[in-house]
């Protein structure tokens, strides 16, 4: 990146947290009432990431489908499971909390953009004790439109008030890449999130495998 960034902005599963435990037990406790069969971490991955409507709808999908087309029901069946136990397993990945760290007493403002709802991405940075690092954060029901759509990380970019030269984007999927590429920010791509395509094929300005690089990668080496 060819200045120095004011602002930080993150996805949140796969990015800043290990969360696929407690998604995977919510979706197969919703599952259970239809009366189909659980899927495990490896199948549930791949379809996180587009919001919960859509991980409920593929989840439903590969186990013969919606039992009765009515996702709005299943929806809040899977919020009703899933959200009083966000975060029961979920942690933050290697690294996350001492860059945070990093970044905010180097004067970065940092902030969470997410197609998850809003109350689960509250309750779960309150949880693990790193709301307090974000000045900002949205999730995909207080989003005009969810990624990979910019609108989302333009949304972040207002209530920071910052210019998209001055942030960069760090996320695990193509809908981070595509949401802030169109946005104008550049994007950092984690290896080791719930990518459903190779991540060195996402179109990343960086890609690291370490979470402490990101550091480097938005400072520069100090």
């Amino acid at each position: 990146m060819n200045r120095a960034k004011r602002a930080v902005i993150f996805d949140l599963d796969g990015t800043l947290i290990h969360s696929l435990p407690d998604l995977t037990i919510a979706v197969n406790k919703t599952l259970a009432m239809a009366g189909r069969a659980p899927l495990t971490d490896a199948d549930v991955g791949p379809m996180v990431g587009d919001g919960a409507s859509t991980l409920v709808t593929r989840a439903f999908d590969a186990r013969g489908g919606l039992p009765d087309g009515n996702i709005d029901l299943w929806l809040e069946r899977f919020l009703a499971h899933y959200e009083p136990h966000a975060a029961d397993l979920t942690k933050p990945w290697d690294g996350v909390v001492e860059t945070l760290e990093k970044l905010k007493a180097k004067g970065i403002a940092l902030a969470v953009c997410t197609n998850k709802p809003t109350k689960a991405t509250h309750d779960i940075l309150s949880v693990l004790g790193i709301d307090h690092f974000f000045a900002v954060v949205v999730g995909g029901d207080d989003a005009p439109a969810l990624k990979p759509n910019p609108a989302h990380v333009e949304a972040v970019l207002t209530r920071l008030r910052v210019g998209a030269d001055e942030a960069v984007m760090v996320g695990d999927s193509v809908n981070d890449v595509l949401a802030a590429k169109g946005a104008g920010l550049p994007v950092v791509v984690v290896s080791f999130g719930y990518s459903k395509n190779p991540v060195a094929e996402l179109g990343a300005s960086y890609v690291i495998d370490d979470f402490r690089d990101l550091y480097e990668a938005v400072v520069g080496r100090q």
